[in-house]
């Protein structure tokens, strides 16, 4: 049974940053209507690939049920129903690591309660990912969604490290990556708001004119873009001290190495899009880099823990 947790429960990590990395791509490339109904796709299991296989009025008929269809495209009907299904293999692998939790409660007390929070999170992300479409895709909704599924990841790291890692002893360091955590959740929660921005004026340019998106966004954004100096500082410095640390470094230095990473094409991302008019391929590689800082950050906060 504990072979089969160790190989389930890192899946369902990967799973999660998947999810987010669709959901992204999704919101990226404007197909969150991609789909109009849910949990069917045009009232289909397996969605269209040609217009032919819809009614000539659908979108007359999703009109009358009060659901502003969108007119047809296969790629991002498609791009849509790839994310339903990486969010219902998610679902799966949830359900699965939680069976094997409830079995093995007795030696793992921390990763039960960790899957029974995740299963239930799981589950209310799938319905908010309903009242996101019902919405016609309203972008508060939209940001809470997102925000979930990073509180999901934390809790998928939780269930998946807590007792699996190696325990590393610094307590002043532990703190600083406390730090960092709490500096990238503002920084998240600034980027959110800028994003939310950027939706109001892309759909009032009708996705358009992409060259002065930046240029009318409010006060919020320069601040977005000069907070990211400092979480740079203070990531850096957490990496050297692990560097420089021989008797520890083996053991943290997977998760530091995708925190550099991550920073870096986070920070290189940013400036692209800030200087080349938000290029639509930069926003969902931006969001996946902050999903690995924080995967990456709360994977080091349980190895550091005292």
């Amino acid at each position: 049974m504990n072979t089969l947790a160790n190989r389930i429960f890192p899946i369902t990590t990967i799973l999660v940053l998947l999810v987010i990395a669709a959901g992204s791509i999704v919101r990226s490339t404007q197909s969150g209507m991609g789909c109009p109904d849910w949990p069917t796709c045009y009232g289909l299991i397996i969605p269209p690939t040609t217009i032919s296989q819809l009614p000539p009025d659908y979108q007359n008929i999703y009109a009358n049920d009060g659901i502003p269809a969108e007119a047809f495209d296969a790629t991002r009907t498609w791009i849509e129903y790839l994310n339903r299904i990486l969010g219902a293999l998610l679902g799966l692998s949830v359900l699965l690591q939680t069976i094997i939790s409830v079995r093995t409660r007795k030696e793992n007390l921390s990763r039960f309660w960790a899957s029974l929070v995740l299963l239930f999170l799981t589950g209310f992300q799938g319905w908010l990912g309903a009242m996101v479409v019902s919405s016609n895709l309203a972008p508060y909704r939209i940001t809470i969604h997102m925000m979930v599924a990073f509180m999901i990841l934390i809790i998928a790291n939780i269930a998946t490290y807590s007792n699996r890692i190696e325990k590393v002893s610094d307590s002043r360091l532990y703190k600083f990556i406390l730090l960092a955590m709490g500096m990238l959740f503002i920084q998240l929660g600034m980027g959110t708001q800028v994003r939310e921005e950027i939706d109001v004026l892309a759909k009032a340019l009708n996705f358009s004119q992409r060259n002065i998106w930046i240029d009318n966004l409010s006060t919020l954004f320069p601040i977005h873009r000069s907070f990211s100096l400092l979480i740079l500082l203070v990531n850096g410095y957490i990496v050297y001290t692990c560097k420089s640390r021989i008797d520890f470094w083996s053991k943290v230095k997977i998760p530091s190495m995708f925190l550099v990473a991550a920073l870096l094409i986070s920070v290189c991302s940013g400036i692209v899009m800030t200087y080349l008019s938000v290029p639509a391929m930069m926003q969902p590689i931006h969001l996946i880099c902050a999903s690995i800082i924080i995967w990456s950050l709360h994977r080091l906060s349980l190895q550091f823990k005292p």
